[in-house]
């Protein structure tokens, strides 16, 4: 039986276990000779690591290091300022597979916990890769938990991306979280300058994955990349929480608008996600899709603002890799500057606010205090979802059932044109229509 006495003696074991273990972890220096740290006790970042107890922090002073590195232990690596100079530039020379995987990174961790990765310029750019055989990251956390926190990611672009025919995993991310271990893992990406890459700034996979991705930027080049492009992708059972991030891709130029939305861009993708992943208060801008919702249950898409959309929507929502898009909320949203307003939107079935894909497995949602500004369409929506009116400016459909329509949405045509707001069996579509390509081929 546990006396007082019992109790507190143990109390007082787990507190020392923990000073203890506290207490053990060292703070290793990194600097080359003649720099800003001349008396650090490691002249690369590798020697550190691996002399490194687990939960050492390991402080790397401004410098070029042309090392690529394998973490498998708890460590913590942060870059420092010293005499004026704050950047700490991480380029390989050269990238080889890392830890025995199909895939190349600057940084990897792999198996292990507890690992913090702060205040770095992280650069893939010396990379060999072409296409889309092999994985490339500027970060890659596998089967690890973690912080990425504060750091510049760039470089991470294979030569011949539109050998990448599949939207997904492919190949060129800033960031790669992704797990073949039952974890849990769960991973803080936050505040991170990303760009330079060829498919996914962030891309997180697999049901043992949560993660926390917040206030990081993400610029990309949109369809001129020649393939698809994403700035944050979560996906196959990840739960996430992504918010406060700013992302932009890039416009349609001078491509057809068809041809554009083979070749487009997203700037939040739910392939799958989790059971309650959230998405708000995100900013995303000048991209063909703000956010695209495939599949999914009890997800919040609240609050962000999406902003100069061409060729598809500012949200975009179906059901076709699941099986279904279920019991989820969207909300709060501003989304502006949906364009064109044209025959396309009609045959293409896009150019909406807020989008959801009939015959895809869409029920039990509710759409609610949403503003569109400057769109073909303010909301279409299925029957079988809660449509809450919001505010819609300079709109030309406030509201469209998605189910009414077959084969086209209604004409683009100003009110008073002929036709004008016909059912879709009464308007004839100039060609097939569009949407299953502009939808599912994001699944492939």
């Amino acid at each position: 039986m546990w006396t007082n006495r019992n109790i507190s003696i143990r109390r007082f074991l787990v507190a020392l276990a923990v000073v203890t273990a506290t207490g053990s972890a060292a703070t290793r220096t990194v600097g080359p000779p003649f720099t800003q740290c001349p008396n650090a006790q490691y002249s690369n970042i590798t020697d550190a690591v691996n002399a490194a107890n687990p939960g050492d922090v390991i402080e790397v002073c401004p410098a070029l290091y042309a090392e690529q590195l394998l973490i498998t232990k708890p460590l913590t690596i942060r870059g420092l300022s010293a005499s004026g100079f704050g950047r700490v530039l991480i380029q390989p020379s050269t990238l080889t597979n890392a830890g025995g995987l199909a895939f190349q990174a600057v940084i990897t961790a792999m198996n292990t916990t507890g690992v913090t990765i702060e205040n770095l310029v992280v650069d893939a750019s010396q990379n060999t890769l072409s296409g889309c055989g092999l994985g490339l990251a500027g970060i890659h956390f596998y089967n690890s938990s973690g912080s990425i926190n504060d750091n510049a990611i760039t470089g991470a672009q294979v030569a011949n991306p539109q050998s990448c025919t599949a939207t997904y995993p492919a190949s060129g991310f800033g960031i790669r979280v992704e797990a073949t271990q039952a974890g849990p893992y769960r991973v803080s990406i936050q505040r991170n300058s990303i760009h330079d890459f060829t498919r996914d700034g962030i891309l997180v996979s697999d049901a043992a994955n949560t993660v926390d991705v917040g206030g990081n930027a993400i610029s990309g080049t949109g369809p001129a990349s020649g393939g698809f492009q994403f700035g944050i992708f979560i996906a196959v059972g990840a739960v996430a929480t992504v918010h406060d991030n700013q992302i932009s891709m890039g416009p349609c130029g001078a491509l057809s608008y068809d041809n554009c939305a083979k070749l487009r861009s997203e700037g939040v993708t739910l392939r799958v996600p989790g059971e309650g992943t959230i998405v708000e208060h995100n900013f995303i801008s000048t991209v063909q899709s703000g956010i695209f919702a495939n599949s999914g249950d009890k997800l919040r898409i609240a609050n962000n603002v999406i902003q100069n959309i061409d060729a598809l929507d500012g949200i975009t929502i179906q059901g076709t890799t699941g099986g279904s898009f279920t019991n989820s909320i969207i909300e709060g949203n501003v989304i502006s500057h949906v364009s064109p307003v044209s025959q396309y939107c009609s045959e293409a079935f896009e150019c909406c606010g807020i989008n959801e894909y009939s015959e895809s497995g869409v029920s039990g949602n509710t759409i609610r205090g949403n503003t569109v500004i400057d769109a073909y369409c303010g909301v279409a929506a299925v029957a079988a979802d809660k449509v809450v009116p919001g505010q819609n400016f300079s709109t030309l459909y406030p509201l469209i059932n998605s189910d009414d329509y077959e084969d086209a949405f209604p004409s683009p045509a100003e009110p008073g044109a002929s036709p004008h707001a016909l059912p879709a069996k009464q308007v004839q579509a100039r060609r097939p229509p569009v949407r299953k390509l502009h939808g599912p081929d994001v699944d492939q």
